[in-house]
């Protein structure tokens, strides 16, 4: 998917400014990576992209629709084609690790036929093969976390937004889901991630296989190339 902001504001009820007249352009199938520390708006401007959070004023628009204007019926069929990976995501309890990714082709009404194979040969490659019939409360924090991504991913969406996703993941889980994630925008998904670590990014760098990389830096309101943002 194809994004494009422009004066994008977006002001919380507290009066608190997390995004102030920001431009952004995210082309088909490009890889966006935000940093930002902790409470600066990185989620907020996510789950704007997402369709959950209206910004208070500006122009945002995905596919050249205004997502915000849509209908319930366009945007649940626009969503069909958005997987979010957000810290306040979380498993069914009484689903097992197969039925919980089983049901997000179902919300996104994706045909399920042969998608048992798939789902075991993803859990497989991510260490989690033993756990397909697992429920969450038997997995670790980072197990849950690492389901979750991977829940968001099996219908390869044409745009993943992904929020800090790394925080409680070992390094070779974090390994594994850049993996993962490196894969899918090589499909041609649009992937917009976000992380806190300036340590990631001096790391991603110098990682093999890498596609390439718009890096922005999201600081008190404003949203910039990151060469930009840091001196």
């Amino acid at each position: 998917m194809m994004i494009q902001a422009f004066h994008l504001t977006k002001v919380h009820s507290s009066g608190v400014k997390v995004l102030e007249d920001a431009y952004f352009s995210a082309p088909e199938g490009s890889f966006i990576a935000i940093l930002g520390e902790s409470r600066t708006g990185k989620s907020t401007f996510l789950k704007m992209l997402g369709g959950e959070e209206k910004p208070t004023s500006g122009v945002l628009r995905i596919d050249h629709k205004d997502i915000h204007g849509l209908s319930a019926s366009e945007k649940r069929q626009w969503l069909n084609e958005v997987g979010m990976i957000f810290p306040d995501l979380s498993l069914f309890p009484d689903k097992t690790v197969e039925e919980n990714i089983l049901f997000i082709l179902h919300v996104k009404e994706v045909s399920t036929e042969g998608q048992k194979e798939a789902i075991r040969k993803l859990l497989s490659n991510a260490g989690l093969g033993d756990k397909i019939q697992s429920k969450p409360a038997d997995l670790s924090s980072g197990e849950k976390r690492m389901v979750l991504a991977l829940r968001a991913m099996i219908f390869r969406p044409r745009l993943l937004l992904v929020d800090d996703p790394f925080q409680g993941l070992d390094d070779k889980a974090v390994q594994t889901l850049l993996k993962f994630l490196f894969e899918l925008n090589r499909t041609g998904t649009t992937v917009i991630l976000s992380i806190q670590q300036m340590s990631f990014y001096e790391n991603l760098k110098s990682m093999p296989s890498v596609p390439p990389i718009q890096w922005m830096k999201l600081d008190q309101g404003k949203l910039q190339p990151l060469e930009e943002a840091v001196p």
